[in-house]
């Protein structure tokens, strides 16, 4: 539920009455700042402001921080001024590479230091383990972790999200990180185990996605409607707007919670890349990017992943 102009005005109410302190130097205005504002984490800064939290909110393009603000959140001229307005920040950017380029400045890097890194988003285990390092010789203490969930779950029971790090920070971060999602899971120190979980939740789904397209492919062969197919998946099923793609023949609009086949191949190229760098079976990931990368050839990278079935009907 939206916060009504009263809500906003106590907000802005409470964060000038509210008393403010001094850690590591830097004048402290906030509970909790976020970084990123696309859909996930203008959805996360949300809860936290639903939840009475005094929020300091970053992104590269300002326009996004606009609603926020309308909101009561305060918004930051620059990237180290966010991180400095609060004693806990939570990173939701594209990807890793993404935050190392930002956050590698002196006069960022110097900013995180005594404060807690909270980074929400897509990494190999691999990453996780070197952006913690990273941090934690900028003096920061770090929680790797994975949203499992659509931005409309944040803040609600049905969110699920999962970190891991320090549990020093996890004390201390307790509080806001079980705002965001009603499944909040602490996985231990082992600061791996997010991502890991992540591709593990992801093979699973790619497994879905490919195995569904297929299944659309063995009911065109034998004359049966994929609406056939479609009408026995149960309700909620992922495959269930894939399949209804495949019998429209919409492939050129995205489906609600899909995604492209651009995207699907990042995804399918993240999980080849894991097993082969950790000297695992590599056989299924292996087909899976061979499709990608024909429906990619054969100019349907931006249509909906289920646009694969293009290539496999000339097979």
């Amino acid at each position: 539920m939206r916060p009504t102009i009263h809500d906003t005005c106590y907000r802005s109410l409470a964060w000038v009455l509210k008393p403010k302190c001094h850690v590591g130097g830097s004048f402290m205005k906030s509970d909790i700042t976020v970084v990123g504002l696309g859909a996930m984490g203008s959805a996360l800064a949300t809860a936290l402001l639903d939840a009475g939290r005094n929020v300091t909110v970053w992104n590269r393009s300002p326009d996004k921080m606009m609603p926020l603000q309308e909101s009561g959140a305060q918004g930051a001229n620059d990237l180290s001024e966010a991180i400095s307005a609060s004693p806990k920040t939570v990173i939701c950017l594209l990807n890793y590479s993404t935050t190392n380029a930002l956050f590698e400045t002196p006069k960022v890097s110097k900013a995180v230091a005594g404060r807690n890194i909270i980074q929400l988003g897509t990494s190999s285990p691999q990453e996780s383990q070197d952006i913690k390092t990273q941090f934690n010789e900028w003096g920061a203490g770090y929680l790797d972790g994975t949203i499992m969930c659509w931005p409309g779950n944040i803040g609600k029971p049905s969110g699920r999200i999962a970190v891991a790090g320090d549990s020093t920070a996890f004390s201390e971060c307790d509080g806001d990180l079980n705002i965001l999602a009603g499944d909040m899971r602490y996985l231990g120190s082992n600061v791996r185990s997010a991502a890991t979980l992540e591709l593990a939740f992801l093979a699973r789904l790619l497994g879905i996605i490919f195995g569904s397209i297929h299944g659309a492919l063995v009911c065109e062969a034998e004359g049966v409607p994929v609406s056939e197919f479609t009408s026995i998946l149960p309700p909620g099923d992922r495959a269930i707007p894939l399949t209804e793609t495949i019998h429209a023949g919409s492939f050129d609009k995205i489906s609600g919670g899909g995604a492209s086949v651009d995207v699907a191949g990042e995804a399918v190229t993240g999980l080849y890349d894991h097993a082969v760098s950790m000297g695992i079976n590599s056989e299924l990931p292996t087909l899976m990017r061979e499709w990608v990368r024909r429906a990619q050839d054969a100019g349907f990278g931006s249509q909906e992943t289920a646009a694969v079935i293009k290539i496999l009907r000339k097979s």
